[in-house]
């Protein structure tokens, strides 16, 4: 008698749990998903304040207090989580290319390791007079904008046909760059 006692003890909380698990899944199924909400990851990017001039976007960064300027087909987009910079679309899928700040007044240890991991480096002026230096590396180009307290880099990633066809274009959105009162 004892046993059979047992038995039901336990396997009425079983059949309970087993009926209520399936009640739940299928409220759960009937419940309509609406996919019209989800925005795309790609929307939720804000687009930088802007100048036009000359046919192209002058954009300036508050927090590291640079302006740069990108032919006006190009889209600039602001995804940083920090405020640091901003992604060039150039519409090339291949292509990546960025400019964004960083502060190295209190660490210039890290900024001179980042130029000794260059395979090659040459002097580079800014369209201001400023010197900079342009960085390669593992295909990529880094043009180094330093102040004393930031350093600047516009980043290109891209196929080298891109790069020979894009050239001046690179060579024009490197030379827009400008920090602070330099």
């Amino acid at each position: 008698m004892k046993k059979k006692l047992l038995y039901w003890i336990i396997l009425i909380p079983v059949f309970a749990g087993c009926s209520g698990n399936q009640q739940e899944e299928s409220t759960d199924t009937a419940l309509p998903t609406d996919t019209t909400a989800t925005a795309p990851a790609d929307t939720d990017v804000s687009t930088p304040a802007f100048t036009a001039e000359n046919g192209q976007h002058t954009i300036t960064n508050e927090r590291y207090g640079f302006t740069f300027s990108v032919p006006e087909q190009y889209q600039v987009q602001d995804k940083s989580n920090n405020g640091d910079g901003y992604f060039i679309v150039t519409g090339d899928a291949g292509t990546d290319l960025r400019i964004y700040g960083t502060f190295i007044g209190d660490n210039p240890v890290a900024a001179e390791l980042e130029l000794a991991s260059c395979e090659k480096t040459e002097k580079f002026r800014f369209g201001n007079g400023y010197p900079g230096i342009l960085c390669f590396q593992d295909g990529d180009r880094y043009y180094y904008y330093d102040t004393p307290s930031t350093r600047i880099t516009f980043y290109v990633h891209a196929s080298e046909a891109w790069v020979s066809r894009n050239a001046e274009i690179m060579q024009t959105i490197a030379s827009s760059i400008w920090a602070g009162n330099n």
